[in-house]
């Protein structure tokens, strides 16, 4: 039986995208795509539109080829009748790759900048492209969640790179929205505060367990999926008990 909603999640590897990933597998009501350089399946097989985990570094460029390639094939405009997704089902897509780097700013090296913003910024404007082409195809049935973080919106010691990588995720959220608004599509910011990831296992100086739950984080991001169609979100905020740690 083919689903009629298909949830496409980025960066499933770790963290709060293998947590949602996790989340989702429980939900039978959906077809599931992951992506991350921990696939179990060839990228190039995405486009027969079977759910599974496939092999993806979004700073490859062949990769973001191979996935553009496959996404046209699948929902693009030359799509026959007689093929699976002829009729669109209802598109969730949940962008939680990235990664930190956090130091004094005059430790910090070209390299890890470029890779940082790369992958954090870069991948998200072109894997939003290669969707837009297909947007109008999914009118009314299209929601594209962002993962942000609270160093979108203030700064913080020790995190330059980061907080900048951050502000720029909450932009482009806001421009998709506006320039997706006439076909209906929900674009959402989900602010993360501290959340209990891999990616505080190097600053000692923060409890991970005063953070929300990687359990409890993909509980909330799962919950977006399952909104009634009349209601739109833009941006969420989310702390632990304690607020901005």
């Amino acid at each position: 039986m083919t689903q009629t909603k298909h949830v496409h999640i980025f960066g499933i590897g770790s963290g709060i995208g293998k947590g949602l990933y996790d989340r989702f597998l429980q939900d039978p009501t959906v077809s599931l795509f992951g992506f991350s350089r921990k696939g179990e399946l060839p990228l190039n097989t995405f486009s027969k539109g079977e759910a599974g985990t496939f092999q993806f570094d979004a700073t490859d460029q062949k990769d973001l080829r191979s996935f553009e390639l496959s996404l046209a094939g699948m929902f693009g405009h030359n799509v026959l009748p007689s093929a699976p997704f002829y009729n669109r089902p209802e598109l969730i897509v949940y962008f939680a790759l990235g990664d930190g780097i956090f130091g004094p700013i005059d430790l910090l090296k070209k390299k890890e900048l470029e890779s940082h913003f790369e992958l954090n910024v870069h991948s998200l404007i072109l894997l939003s492209k290669f969707y837009s082409h297909h947007i109008p195809f999914f009118p009314n049935k299209a929601t594209f969640v962002f993962l942000g973080s609270t160093a979108g919106k203030q700064g913080f010691s020790e995190s330059v790179t980061y907080c900048a990588s951050k502000h720029a995720v909450l932009g482009i959220t806001r421009a998709l929205r506006e320039e997706w608004k006439p076909f209906g599509t929900k674009v959402v910011h989900v602010s993360l505060g501290a959340v209990a990831t891999e990616i505080w296992d190097s600053r000692p100086e923060f409890d991970k367990n005063e953070m929300v739950s990687i359990s409890d984080i993909s509980e909330y991001l799962w919950s977006i999926s399952q909104l009634p169609k009349s209601i739109f979100v833009d941006d969420l905020s989310i702390t632990p008990k304690k607020g901005i740690l």
